[in-house]
Order: structure tokens, then C-alpha cells, then sequence
């Protein structure tokens, strides 16, 4: 059976880091290295936009240190591809920026690269944002707009227990300070997460939070 090959254009301004994420992608067959670049005034016209699936884009760029500013005039022209941000920097203004812009993923330079291959896979999938488990969730606050959705809780079948234990996971607590508040054990957190995670069809936390937030199943953190 022959697994459909992702084709990857690398943007960023680091040798050693080009590097590095070439000798990950080497390692696996379905990922393509469709090209490379540094410097921003070069992205728009390489030839490598016409083929790749999705572009890892950093911020600070060789030739204009704003990575950003690119994902709309990429998406203007190639409104297939899928921009994943790959940066040092996780301010929440870079964040917000990101993805307003229109970018699928924010990654720190400091993900896993299990995390990386698995942020690939969401963002080609095309229904949700993924944000990297070592982003703050914090940030979530000021990432989604919190404008009254169709849908509700009840719309997703969840139950009041398990929209609570979304609003402390959304304040950025974990299961044993969510079990310590509503009086309850840590496994029975865990037992509500898997279920949240099974009804909403999700995998992360942040994005049980990040859903929540854009469904208004919750509206503030």
C-alpha cells in the first residue's frame, strides 16, 4: 500500500536548525523536504510553495525578521497549504498573531519530535488549531475570539462535571488541583478528561480548551 507523500518547505533563519529538522524528516519515508530558505523575500517566490503540503514557518527570518507577516500572501496564493509556526518565541502576541493570520499550528523549537510528526498529522486533517503542549496554555485566553457559537455543551453531550473540569483545565490546573477542588479523586479527573477527549474527538488538553473556547462551551478562563 503506498502511504501518500507529505511534501515540507522549511523556513528559518537557523543553519543548525534546517539541519537539524532535515536529519528528523530523513528518517521518514512519507515526508519530502520540498525545499529550504532563510531569508523572507525568498519565500514567496520559491518554487517549492507550488508543491508542499505544509510549510514549517519561524519568525525571525533573514532579509526581515517578521515570519508572520508571510502566512497571508502565502495562503493568498496557495490557500491549500497549511503553515505550521516552529519559534523560540512563545509570547502570546506572536501567538495571537499566528493564527489569526491564518497559521494551523504554533510550535516551541522545543517540541518533541513525536509532537511535531503528530502536529503534521492535525493540521493536514484540516479541523482544528494545534497548539504544542510546551506553549503556555495561558495564552489560550487571547488566541480565539469568544463570539457566541451554534454550538453548545449540550450540542457535544456534555455533562455539567465535565464542563467544569474544562474550565479548571482552561485555567491551566492539573488533574490533582481540579481533584483537590471539586472534592473528588484524581482518577475519576482523569476518567472525565478521557471521556471529554472521546466526545469532542480530540487528543490534548489544549485542545479540549481550545474547542471549548470556540464552541463557547466556556467563555472565559
Amino acid at each position: 500500500m503506498n502511504v501518500k507523500q507529505i511534501h515540507i518547505f522549511l523556513v528559518d533563519d537557523s543553519q543548525i536548525h534546517l539541519a537539524g529538522l532535515r536529519m528528523i524528516f530523513s528518517g521518514t519515508q512519507h515526508i519530502v523536504i520540498a525545499g529550504e530558505t532563510r531569508y523572507a523575500d525568498k519565500v514567496l517566490t520559491h518554487p517549492a510553495l507550488a508543491i508542499a503540503d505544509i510549510v514549517l514557518l519561524d519568525i525571525e527570518l533573514q532579509t526581515g525578521n517578521d515570519g508572520i507577516e508571510l502566512i497571508q500572501p502565502i495562503l493568498a496564493n496557495y490557500p491549500k497549504i497549511k503553515i505550521i509556526m516552529l519559534s523560540h518565541n512563545k509570547d502570546i502576541h506572536s501567538i495571537v498573531k499566528s493564527i489569526q493570520a491564518g497559521a494551523m499550528a504554533y510550535l516551541g523549537k522545543d517540541t518533541p519530535i513525536e509532537e511535531l510528526n503528530t502536529a503534521i498529522q492535525v493540521v493536514l486533517q484540516g479541523n482544528c488549531i494545534f497548539l504544542g503542549e510546551t506553549i503556555p496554555k495561558t495564552t489560550l485566553l487571547n488566541c480565539f475570539s469568544h463570539t457566541p457559537s451554534v454550538h453548545n455543551a449540550k450540542a457535544w453531550n456534555l455533562s455539567q462535571r465535565e464542563i467544569e473540569i474544562i474550565e479548571w483545565l482552561a485555567k491551566g490546573l492539573i488533574s490533582k488541583e481540579i481533584a483537590g477542588i471539586l472534592h473528588i479523586n484524581v482518577s475519576t479527573v482523569e476518567s472525565h478528561k478521557d471521556n471529554i477527549k472521546q466526545k469532542l474527538n480530540l487528543k490534548t488538553v489544549v485542545e479540549i480548551v481550545v474547542f471549548a473556547l470556540q464552541n463557547s462551551i466556556i467563555t472565559t478562563c
